[in-house]
């Protein structure tokens, strides 16, 4: 056997559970530790981008402003919950979150020296409910 070093990874150190997810009210709802990682405050605000060089790209981008900006979407809290209103944003877009569930892993990118985020949609789950009669359904 070949020497060798193993360094083992610290499962505590990674980032997990960093999703939103686009609520059927059109927020876009944040988990607690998605919260954590974006420094979420209801004082801040948060643009959303489109990566323009590439049309293919359907992940969306974000950036997290340390105060409120009009031009950007103002962070609401609700007890230790974070959204954002984007409700009129999603149906510009035509996004069905009313009948697709829509859920975005939030990765961090540097993009220039300057921290933003990355949400990559979620391959959706939802299933589509039996055709049969429900009188035959166990």
């Amino acid at each position: 056997i070949c020497p060798m070093k193993l360094r083992f990874v610290d499962p505590n150190s990674l980032d997990k559970n960093l999703k939103a997810t686009i609520h059927r009210s059109g927020k876009l709802g944040f988990t607690v530790e998605a919260a954590k990682k974006l420094k979420l405050a209801d004082s801040k605000s948060a643009g959303i981008a489109f990566n323009e060089d590439d049309a293919l790209d359907i992940n969306l981008y974000m950036e997290i402003k340390a105060d409120f900006d009009e031009n950007y979407f103002k962070i609401n809290k609700a007890g230790e919950y974070y959204f954002l209103n984007t409700k009129a944003f999603f149906d510009s877009i035509n996004l069905d979150y009313i009948n697709d569930t829509v859920v975005y892993d939030i990765l961090p990118i540097n993009v220039d020296g300057k921290e933003y985020f990355r949400f990559k949609r979620r391959p959706s789950k939802k299933t589509k409910r039996p055709s049969q009669p429900m009188s035959e359904r166990s």
